[in-house]
């Protein structure tokens, strides 16, 4: 299994997400970092372990479309060597294609900001994208055709319960089985709600191979020697 630390970014800041209202989330405040600028987190993030993978919601992309092209360049510039899920609010094909030209960013196409979805069919996009299904308050955020029609969907997608995310309530597992039954043909990476070693050995045991995981990474409840021991153990 793969732990994918989460990085919240609103107003050049990394933030503590927590639940639905990214307006009202506080400065990060971590045990792995004493920072709370982007680049600052993600270097003491990969002293604590050698991650391969980093998420990363720009929430001003996401709500306001103020895109933080300076920091999506620093990626590759300083972290050549990572592969940043990048979720910047992307919203049409065009806006999409902004982002395949940044070497070690790979676009999360978020349902919740979609203004059109029938581009998700092309095999590029199902190829080089990851789509995340976000659901709150018990409802999918997006075109429902969408959810009705995995033809649609990536490769990989994301199945994200906003509700969940640093709620401490454990993962959705009833939205990953109904989104597994669907998702013949995508791998599914599971986001919000994990506490513990004991969710992420529950989620394994499900089948899933990726998780992204923040406030309990920044809390110290997930260890390192958690993550290197999921690393090596497959579901």
């Amino acid at each position: 299994m793969e732990i994918i630390p989460v990085i919240d970014v609103l107003g050049g800041k990394v933030v503590h997400a927590r639940g639905g209202i990214r307006t009202q989330y506080p400065v990060l405040q971590s045990v792995l970092s004493a920072h709370c600028e982007p680049l600052s987190v993600i270097a003491d993030l990969l002293a604590w372990h050698a991650f391969s993978t980093i998420y990363i919601a720009d929430l001003d992309a996401i709500l306001e479309q103020q895109q933080n092209t300076a920091l999506y360049k620093s990626l590759g510039e300083q972290f050549p060597q990572i592969t940043f899920l990048l979720d910047a609010g992307i919203h049409s094909l065009e806006n999409w294609q902004y982002f395949v030209d940044f070497s070690n960013i790979k676009p999360v196409i978020g349902s919740e900001t979609l203004s059109d979805i029938a581009w998700l069919s092309e095999p590029e996009v199902r190829q080089k994208s990851i789509l995340s299904l976000d659901f709150q308050h018990g409802q999918f955020l997006g075109e429902p055709p969408l959810i009705q029609q995995p033809i649609l969907w990536a490769e990989t997608i994301i199945a994200m319960n906003i509700d969940h995310i640093g709620s401490q309530s454990g993962p959705d597992f009833e939205l990953l089985s109904t989104l597994q039954n669907k998702a013949l043909n995508s791998e599914i990476i599971a986001a919000g709600g994990v506490r513990s070693e004991q969710d992420l050995i529950d989620l394994a045991s499900r089948g899933i191979e990726q998780v992204l995981v923040a406030s309990a990474l920044h809390d110290g409840k997930i260890t390192k020697q958690t993550v290197e021991k999921l690393k090596l153990k497959c579901p």
